[in-house]
């Protein structure tokens, strides 16, 4: 009889924390729904961004990964880190010979 009652008092706390995490998890996305809130970059700028990134990925002599790429009416915007300033002006070379490209800042930082 007592393990009934300690094995009932665990399925209801276990219920409970059940229901409360659910509940926090919709509550963060609440603000979702709204869609004034919500603000995304055009399509062609995420395009560009992709493209840009990408082919630094392809690059042997950079890593990608510390440099941020974003692009906005065709002004690419390039910022993180890299090693060398010859790095670093490679990363403005092949942002700014990518198609669509209209101007380079490069605000990358030599490490």
């Amino acid at each position: 009889m007592i393990k009934m009652t300690v094995d009932n008092k665990l399925c209801q706390y276990r219920y409970i924390v059940g229901l409360l995490t659910i509940m926090t998890l919709l509550s963060g996305c609440a603000g979702l729904l709204n869609p004034e809130t919500i603000e995304s970059e055009p399509r062609e700028d995420v395009i560009l961004a992709m493209k840009i990134k990408s082919r630094l990925i392809e690059s042997n002599e950079l890593s990608a990964a510390a440099i941020h790429v974003d692009a906005k009416d065709g002004v690419v915007k390039l910022t993180g880190f890299v090693e060398t300033s010859a790095q670093q002006a490679l990363a403005s070379q092949i942002a700014q010979q990518t198609d669509g490209v209209i101007q380079v800042e490069n605000l990358l930082e030599v490490k």
